[in-house]
């Protein structure tokens, strides 16, 4: 299944990492056909889609009402945002959720360790690399 290339010169896009399938689509009946091809091709080697687990997410200036829609007779829901690894898609397409989230988990991460940073036993560039490594 050649679907590789950047989503502005094609109508689909897959990205895998590990167990996780992004599908990337311009069109809804792009992303359906998509869909239903992977499930064909994951059904070959004995994997099955989890559809209690897959989401959409549709990018639209509208914040329109959230509505699932049926493939092959199996209900896949509208999400506003998912988590990708390493990324937080969203339905605006914005990158402020991810930013903030990401500021909350550093504040989290410095305060769990403030003892080692404000330690004068502790070299700076020891914390500056325990900082810098997460």
């Amino acid at each position: 299944m050649e679907l590789r290339g950047n989503i502005s010169t094609r109508q689909r896009q897959c990205t895998a990492y590990a167990d996780d399938i992004l599908i990337s689509a311009r069109t809804t009946q792009a992303m359906i056909d998509t869909f239903v091809k992977l499930k064909n091709e994951s059904l070959k080697y004995g994997l099955t889609v989890n559809v209690h687990k897959t989401k959409y997410v549709k990018c639209s200036r509208r914040q329109d009402q959230l509505k699932p829609i049926n493939i092959e007779n199996k209900e896949i829901e509208q999400v506003r945002s998912f988590k990708y690894p390493g990324s937080t898609a969203n339905s605006d397409n914005t990158i402020e959720e991810e930013g903030k989230e990401r500021t909350a988990l550093g504040n989290e991460a410095f305060f769990a360790n403030k003892k080692i940073f404000q330690s004068k036993l502790i070299s700076k560039n020891a914390k500056l690399k325990l900082y810098f490594s997460n």
